[in-house]
């Protein structure tokens, strides 16, 4: 389990051992101004910082002593914690570097939603982000918190909201639980005010709307707020992280960002160039938002098996949607070839209604109870949301591409990071019709297709390109 999971399943016994008689096992003893000095030389990673800080507080606390009875008593919160920020942790409102975001489509979630209130920022919101979860949507905390920015169930249930209009606000979202997060902080932020105010608790603003995310408001008025720098706490394992996020600090390595220059991303320039004739509705932010649920497409490998697959994935999207020119089958007669009557759930929105749709041509109530189910979305009973939301389209697409392997042995995305080929990916799509010579017209489409995409994207095909 991560350091985080490990922190959280012991929230609760932290809140009961403080209330209890001495010190027990899980129990963390408050912080006075002797323990600093030996938390502080226990963080090794942090060692040079923490001193420099512990010299500015004793240099505060002798200032303040020298000030004798000419200057008033400051009795508001102590300046010592606010020194200790700027240097653990540098300015939160610092520009947002786009390319330390491992996905390209949450860095305008993230600037927005840093907006929220004066208090927090983008690179806020991404630090904690990647404290929680390491920016994976896939992320199941120990008290059923998940997403990315892992927040209590009953939390998100009050705050969250369809931010990216995918037709559901889903904590699994990682748009939608960005926003949550952004509000959820900002709200943390009005209320440990109001126990700085009230004399209950003392720390910076920031930093104990962050521990309070972390065990909770009443655990951070029980404990009094967090009068001296606890170096080795959740607040300052996230503030630690605010230059990677930085612009201009230099990302370390082996945190899951993308590599320099852009490796395995797809710009809008390019997108547009693939599709000149594509219709509104197949819009490049839909694609983006449907990319950041499925982290692994176009970031696995190196930087030409990254191109390489999304290459593939728009020439198997340039066949099956005529070139983004449409958003249902065209053979209308075929409508009603798609019911398996057999499954449980059967066919509640009619015989015809589970017909070709998006990018892909999602067809079969199988198959649209299982996208469904997978993107939290009822498609079964409303198969005409994969026409009418582009977001929706597209994850459809991606979710068949990242999961599903049709009529061959692996997934798209398998076939393509593994080296089998983008012949590989025909077969997973729609083999049963195309390969071993049965529609050599519509292969050689799609090769043709894939080999202009990844010479626009600037790698090479490889071999293995037909089935």
């Amino acid at each position: 389990m991560s350091a985080k999971g490990l922190q959280r399943g012991a929230r609760a016994a932290r809140a009961a051992q403080a209330a209890g008689e001495g010190a027990g096992p899980g129990e963390r003893k408050p912080v006075d101004a002797t323990a600093i000095v030996g938390i502080a030389i226990s963080v090794l990673g942090l060692l040079p910082v923490a001193v420099l800080a512990l010299i500015c507080l004793l240099a505060l606390a002798l200032f303040a002593g020298m000030g004798g009875a000419s200057t008033p008593a400051d009795t508001s919160a102590s300046n010592g914690p606010a020194v200790a920020e700027a240097l653990l942790g540098g300015d939160p409102h610092s520009e947002l570097s786009a390319e330390s975001i491992p996905e390209p489509a949450l860095v305008e979630a993230l600037r927005e939603a840093g907006r929220e209130c004066p208090m927090i920022s983008a690179v806020v919101l991404a630090a904690q982000i990647m404290e929680e979860s390491g920016f994976d949507p896939a992320t199941t905390g120990p008290h059923g918190e998940i997403g990315i920015s892992q927040l209590p169930p009953d939390v998100f249930d009050r705050l969250g909201e369809d931010d990216d209009d995918s037709g559901e606000a889903s904590a699994r979202d990682p748009i939608d639980s960005i926003f949550a997060q952004a509000r959820y902080l900002c709200e943390l932020g009005d209320a440990v005010q109001r126990l700085i105010d009230d004399g209950k608790a003392s720390g910076e603003r920031l930093t104990l709307a962050l521990l309070a995310y972390d065990i909770g408001l009443a655990e951070v008025e029980s404990r009094g707020g967090m009068p001296f720098p606890d170096l080795g706490s959740y607040p300052y394992r996230v503030r630690a992280l605010f230059p990677q996020f930085t612009n201009g600090r230099p990302e370390p390595p082996g945190k899951g960002a993308p590599p320099p220059g852009g490796a395995g991303k797809l710009d809008e320039a390019a997108f547009n160039e693939i599709f000149p004739g594509r219709i509104p509705f197949y819009t490049y932010a839909g694609l983006m938002t449907a990319m950041a649920k499925y982290p692994a497409f176009g970031q696995t490998g190196d930087e030409t098996t990254r191109k390489r697959e999304i290459a593939a994935f728009l020439a198997n999207v340039n066949q099956e949607s005529g070139g983004l020119r449409y958003v249902e089958e065209i053979n209308q007669s075929a409508w009603g070839n798609y019911c398996n009557a057999g499954a449980p759930y059967g066919c509640p929105a009619g015989q015809r209604a589970y017909h070709g749709r998006g990018p892909i041509q999602l067809s079969w109530n199988t198959n649209y109870h299982a996208a469904g189910q997978a993107l939290n979305l009822d498609l079964l009973n409303n198969p005409d949301l994969v026409m009418t939301n582009a977001s929706v389209a597209w994850q459809t697409a991606l979710w068949f591409w990242m999961t599903q392997s049709g009529a061959g042995t692996m997934t798209p995305h398998a076939a393509m990071t593994n080296g089998a080929g983008f012949g590989e990916t025909i077969r997973s799509i729609n083999g049963v019709l195309e390969c071993h010579g049965g529609q050599p017209a519509a292969i050689a489409n799609r090769v043709n297709s894939y080999r202009d995409y990844t010479r626009i994207l600037g790698v090479t095909p490889g071999d293995r390109l037909e089935c």
